[in-house]
């Protein structure tokens, strides 16, 4: 009678681990008539089960049948993470038998899912969900994890969703695989400026200036670290050293305007700027600026003028006439810049003050009715 029940039950567990076989072939004919919905059904009931979650079989079919639910006509919205399932199945069967019979088949579907990954990763950027882009690049990445573009769009994804540390991380990754351009070097100093670590920032980009030393942004990153630091002598000789490397570029001449200026070197300012307006006429910035520094040296002049005693008053003619020909130099300047930007404020109050002062009625009234919005 023991004999008997020892019988019974090894037929009971053997039909039970059949029953639970014929499941994984059961997913495997669903997967065939594309029901995927009964063949995700079986297959996960078998995958869980401790007769058949330890053949690779089971996890090679669950990798075919997740790996084609992924935009599926029909079968498309049966799970959130089709692919991820997928990859993982592929994965353990491989980690069950890693001489398994299908494993070119399973490498093969593998780069599949890393295609599609990819893809859903430029996808979701494009429509600025950043989260979901940086699971598709991170996807990606797990199947090819030495793919310089996955890692560049991995950080940005990164890095507009302040995920700083991964965005570090793979910046990093990129710089120790010697990408072939200077972005990685970019965007790991603009973390760091943005975390107000400005000496980390510069270390980075001097690592990036080393490999890339023609480069103009790298150069100009360094320049605005500097000026932000206050190292305006050391800004000026790294413009001087991008000019030297490209000398028809407007907005270098621009910049360095702009530092003379701050220096208080007016001439040489001045030189540049218009050596920016001979290369970009049309520059907003530039014409405002060589306009609002020979408004101000004209300020300056009269605010000396008035200095002097009321006696001298051809000494005090001369000084103004002076300022008089600092306002004309700027005029040109302010018209061309209110042409570029007609409700700009400051312009207008610039031109008002210019016309005023040169007394040019006819324009005053006309800034000064702009101005009251009339």
């Amino acid at each position: 009678m023991k004999r008997l029940s020892v019988l019974l039950c090894l037929v009971l567990i053997t039909s039970i681990g059949f029953a639970q076989k014929s499941k994984v072939v059961s997913a495997y004919n669903y997967l065939n008539y594309d029901e995927l919905d009964k063949a995700m059904s079986y297959i996960d009931e078998a995958s869980a089960h401790e007769s058949t979650m330890g053949m690779a079989k089971t996890w090679y079919y669950r990798g075919q049948i997740y790996q084609k639910i992924y935009k599926h006509e029909k079968y498309g919205n049966l799970v959130p993470d089709p692919l991820g399932e997928a990859l993982r199945s592929y994965n353990k069967a491989l980690e069950i038998e890693p001489g398994y019979e299908y494993k070119t088949e399973i490498q093969q579907n593998k780069q599949k899912i890393a295609a599609d990954m990819f893809q859903a990763g430029v996808d979701a950027y494009t429509a600025k969900d950043y989260k979901a882009a940086l699971s598709g690049f991170e996807g990606y990445l797990s199947i090819n994890p030495e793919d310089q573009s996955a890692y560049l769009n991995a950080a940005l994804a990164a890095q507009n969703i302040d995920d700083n540390t991964k965005a570090k991380m793979y910046y990093e990754k990129l710089i120790a695989l010697k990408v072939d351009q200077p972005r990685p070097y970019q965007g790991l100093a603009a973390i760091y400026k943005s975390e107000g670590d400005t000496t980390q920032a510069l270390k980075v980009i001097q690592q990036g200036r080393s490999a890339f030393p023609a480069d103009k942004n790298l150069m100009i990153e360094e320049l605005n670290i500097y000026l932000v630091q206050g190292k305006a002598e050391q800004a000026l000789e790294i413009t001087n050293n991008a000019i030297n490397n490209d000398p028809e570029n407007p907005t270098l001449y621009y910049v360095k305007g702009s530092m003379l200026d701050n220096l208080g070197r007016k001439e040489e300012a001045s030189t540049a700027y218009k050596r920016s307006l001979e290369l970009n006429p049309e520059s907003f910035d530039t014409n405002y600026n060589l306009g609002a520094l020979y408004f101000n040296q004209g300020a300056e002049q009269v605010n000396k003028a008035n200095e002097i005693p009321p006696q001298k008053v051809k000494e005090y003619e001369v000084a103004m006439a002076a300022a008089d020909e600092k306002f004309k130099a700027a005029l040109p300047y302010l018209e061309k810049a209110n042409v570029l930007k007609p409700n700009d404020q400051s312009t207008l109050i610039s031109l008002k003050q210019v016309y005023l002062r040169l007394k040019d009625n006819e324009n005053y009234k006309k800034i000064d009715a702009q101005l009251k919005g009339e």
